[in-house]
């Protein structure tokens, strides 16, 4: 028997699916932001840098149809929470898109400095880390699957411990002479930022757990050794 759907079952089903473009056009920035920094490529940078308004526009518009469907259907249990859960992961992902704004910017910057002292392995490793794990938790958000959801905390992890790698290894470089200075100094940034983009993954999948469970902070042990 096929069941027909209501305005509002529709409008909870068309917030999923934007959600979903929303995480993919972050992704999509984070993967373009770490292109051009790598390849030092000025023309890709610019395109990052200049199409921040979008992800910020669909935060503000997400935000503003929860908080209508909230006050106009007064939504309960599963439903209540998953209009919660979609306004805060859309601002997670435009977090996320501001740091890929942040890291292009970073590009623009560096590529008047020359060439860098060392071929780029570990920040760009980094990047690839992070973005696994957007995709995994959007995957695991749009599925329901709470499993995956639960092994963010495991991936982000491994996310600090390459930050706190690269922190000693950028910091030793910056002791070494003044002609490191500026890109180590900023390539630490680099990787500062995206150790953040995996804290908001962690929000997701937080979120993903909520949405489904109503356990709100599924992830009791965070983060040793990293300062906040």
């Amino acid at each position: 028997m096929i069941k027909h759907l209501n305005a509002y079952d529709r409008a909870l089903i068309e917030m999923g699916e934007r959600l979903l473009k929303m995480g993919d056009l972050a992704g999509n920035r984070l993967s373009g932001a770490m292109r051009s920094l790598v390849e030092q490529n000025e023309a890709l940078a610019k395109s990052i840098t200049a199409g921040d308004d979008e992800i910020d526009a669909m935060d503000e518009d997400l935000e503003m149809e929860a908080l209508e469907l909230i006050s106009l259907q007064q939504p309960v249990d599963r439903d209540l929470r998953f209009l919660a859960s979609v306004m805060r992961i859309s601002r997670d992902l435009e977090r996320i898109g501001d740091y890929a704004c942040d890291i292009a910017e970073i590009t623009l910057f560096l590529k008047g400095k020359g060439p860098y002292f060392k071929p780029l392995v570990d920040v760009p490793r980094m990047g690839e880390m992070v973005q696994s794990m957007l995709r995994k938790s959007l995957k695991s958000h749009v599925e329901k699957d709470l499993a995956s959801a639960r092994q963010m905390h495991d991936d982000d992890n491994a996310v600090d411990n390459l930050f706190l790698l690269l922190l000693e290894e950028l910091t030793d470089y910056m002791k070494k002479g003044p002609e490191y200075v500026d890109q180590a100094s900023n390539l630490l940034l680099v990787a500062r930022y995206l150790e953040r983009i995996g804290d908001h993954v962690v929000n997701i999948s937080e979120m993903t757990i909520f949405a489904e469970t109503g356990e709100r902070h599924p992830f009791k042990t965070r983060k040793p050794g990293v300062q906040r």
